[in-house]
């Protein structure tokens, strides 16, 4: 690869980059503004360094509002999680795009990144949802870097808000006791009960099903979780998700009063369902009749005894 240095308004370097690969044209890479022929020589070696090392000679000319989305959708074929996509394109469309969503993405820098979070800070956003914003940021140049879009990650020069992390509470004894007798005769008795024994997450609760629950052991294996994903026109389902990672796969024994509990639960839940003609589907899920259970909020209505997806608000 050969290039040279010349001087007009400022100093240059122009490269010959080599044939077009559908035109057969001949194509050069120039860059100008350099203040001496020194510094032009200097930014001549590296370019000719960095197309020698792998890089794209012509990278595409790309904003970063388009990069991000196309970034979002490759998110999507990977099958990343619906909430997870729904926080990511909200961090996306409200807080990186209104500040660099028309720059070009080559020309992204960390004084730009710095710029979306102390504009967030001038909302009162707090630490933790500047480190979130960072980190999707980062994340998604870390691949344009991967596509060759980019040579450097600009987030990398860019310092992660220090969060503070908050103190866990947990309920005593007498806390427990009194949230499980106030429970019972509700529809969240189960569920609550369930979550105080066993200390798993409330979509796995909601999540779980009689396949993962042995009634004669009292063991509960504990494999997926529930969510509410969004759909067209503001609608939204309850899914089944499988847990992020293998050792998030567990199995639980239950105490002696909590299995008999669940035993009743299903006994009584089984002549519900036969009366009203239904399949006996979930265990975790406070619905009597066994329907799925949105982790998002507590039960109103269902559309009918024997739907397998409640309406909750």
């Amino acid at each position: 690869m050969q290039g040279h240095v010349r001087k007009r308004r400022t100093w240059e370097f122009i490269v010959d980059i080599g044939h077009h690969p559908a035109t057969g044209r001949r194509r050069q890479k120039s860059k100008s503004g350099f203040v001496t022929k020194k510094d032009a020589e200097s930014a001549l070696h590296e370019f000719i360094r960095y197309v020698e090392g792998g890089g794209d000679p012509s990278p595409e000319r790309i904003s970063p509002a388009d990069y991000l989305n196309r970034w979002l959708e490759f998110q999507r074929t990977r099958g990343i999680r619906s909430r997870s996509l729904d926080g990511y394109e909200g961090y996306i469309r409200r807080e990186i795009i209104p500040v660099i969503g028309g720059l070009e993405l080559a020309k992204v820098k960390p004084g730009h990144v710095r710029a979306v979070l102390v504009r967030m800070q001038q909302r009162g956003a707090a630490a933790a949802t500047l480190a979130q914003v960072r980190s999707v940021l980062g994340s998604a140049l870390r691949q344009a870097v991967a596509d060759g879009l980019i040579t450097t990650n600009p987030v990398a020069a860019v310092k992660r808000p220090r969060v503070q992390r908050r103190e866990l509470h947990w309920p005593t004894s007498a806390q427990l006791g009194a949230l499980l007798q106030v429970s019972q005769g509700t529809v969240w008795e189960v569920p609550i009960l369930l979550a105080a024994v066993t200390g798993a997450r409330r979509s796995e609760i909601l999540g779980l099903s009689w396949a993962e629950v042995d009634l004669g052991s009292g063991t509960i294996f504990i494999r997926r979780g529930v969510q509410a994903v969004r759909g067209p026109y503001r609608t939204e389902t309850i899914a089944f998700t499988p847990l992020k990672t293998k050792r998030a796969r567990r199995q639980v024994q239950l105490p002696p009063f909590a299995l008999e509990r669940i035993r009743r639960h299903r006994r009584d839940q089984l002549k519900r369902r036969t009366r009203d003609g239904c399949a006996a589907n979930t265990a975790g899920a406070g619905s009597g009749s066994g329907g799925a259970t949105s982790p998002g909020g507590g039960p109103r209505t269902a559309r009918s005894r024997c739907s397998t997806r409640p309406r909750w608000r």
